[in-house]
């Protein structure tokens, strides 16, 4: 999110706020953007009396609208208002979901930003685009996360929103996780992989022979996050939303989640499975750590063989983990110093 999205999104914030006080049972309440396009007709923030937010972008009385109805929560259609005395023609975005505002807010703030930027392209034409810009920075293919797919990014994410809240490091750029490197984060300091356990479970999956490999003169820890299902625990949208407030790019944040595998307007699916973390530990991988890397083979991975996956059990080392205070250096540079 650029600096000025960032103004458009808090200008937004605060319309709604002054507008939710106004609902009208009879229509929409509008407050002006400070933006004019077209004939000078001033760009518009409005909520319904659903409470449903609107960006009211004008067009001419006359012109044909680009609309969007491909999703039910967001939409771009066309409709008329009487403001000041005049019947005015607007291009209405709308989302219709109160649990997306503030993703729609970001949207609404990408397209606050181009709109003063004063396009040669048709206003109404301009929030389309950004619309189907964020539509397929967000598209997740494969459809839902399954249970172990689930507890692995519930589980990257509980370290990613240590490392926002006790390190040096608040570039969302550290998490590798989603673009499928070999480790998950990768920070100043070193390397950190992480792998979900159960109440009791003391096994995790290593998947390829790089993923126990610490970096080229660097470090290289792994952390376990020790999950236990609980009704009044935590659920993977909760967490998402909770990060979300300590991220300071929310576009690049929720474009990781969609390489992921997580999309929002999926969130209601995950909202029963729900976790306490137990633990948080962490072991250091050095030379005496059981694993296979590339130095254990007698040569390279035959061309036949595309991956290689093992089992490894951690209950021997266990506990000699480093847990509790002892860890956090860990998030805050990459490496005990």
């Amino acid at each position: 999110m650029t600096t000025n999205d960032r103004v458009w999104q808090a200008q937004l914030r605060a319309r709604w706020a002054v507008l939710s006080t106004r609902r009208n049972p009879a229509g929409v309440v509008t407050s002006g953007m400070g933006i004019t396009v077209s004939d000078g007709t001033e760009v518009l923030a409005g909520i319904d009396a659903r409470g449903d937010h609107h960006l009211l972008v004008p067009t001419g009385v006359d012109a044909s609208i680009t609309e969007d109805s491909q999703a039910a929560y967001v939409r771009i259609q066309r409709c008329t208002l009487v403001v000041d005395g005049y019947v005015r023609t607007y291009a209405d975005i709308v989302c219709h979901r109160t649990d997306l505002s503030e993703l729609f807010d970001d949207i609404l703030a990408a397209m606050l930003a181009q709109l003063a930027a004063g396009p040669a392209e048709r206003p109404d034409a301009v929030c389309k685009r950004v619309l189907d810009e964020w539509r397929e920075l967000l598209r997740h293919r494969g459809g839902l996360l399954g249970d172990d797919a689930l507890r692995g990014l519930f589980g990257e994410l509980i370290i990613l929103e240590q490392i926002l809240m006790t390190g040096d490091a608040h570039n969302l750029s550290v998490w590798r996780g989603p673009d499928r490197e070999p480790h998950d984060f990768h920070l100043p300091g070193g390397d950190l992989e992480v792998k979900t356990l159960g109440a009791a479970g003391s096994a995790v999956r290593i998947h390829g022979i790089e993923q126990l490999e610490p970096p080229e003169n660097s470090n290289l820890h792994l952390i376990m996050v020790r999950l236990a299902t609980d009704r009044d625990g935590l659920a993977l949208p909760d967490l998402v939303e909770r990060i979300q407030q300590k991220a300071s790019d929310r576009r690049a944040f929720a474009i990781a989640l969609a390489r992921a595998g997580y999309g929002a307007t999926d969130a209601e699916h995950y909202r029963d499975r729900r976790f306490i973390v137990t633990q948080i530990a962490a072991l250091p991988v050095d030379d005496g750590f059981p694993r296979i890397v590339p130095s254990s083979l007698a040569d390279s991975l035959p061309d036949e063989v595309s991956a290689l996956s093992y089992t490894l059990d951690l209950s021997l080392l266990l506990p000699n983990a480093l847990t509790g205070a002892s860890i956090a250096p860990l998030f805050a540079k990459g490496a005990l110093s």
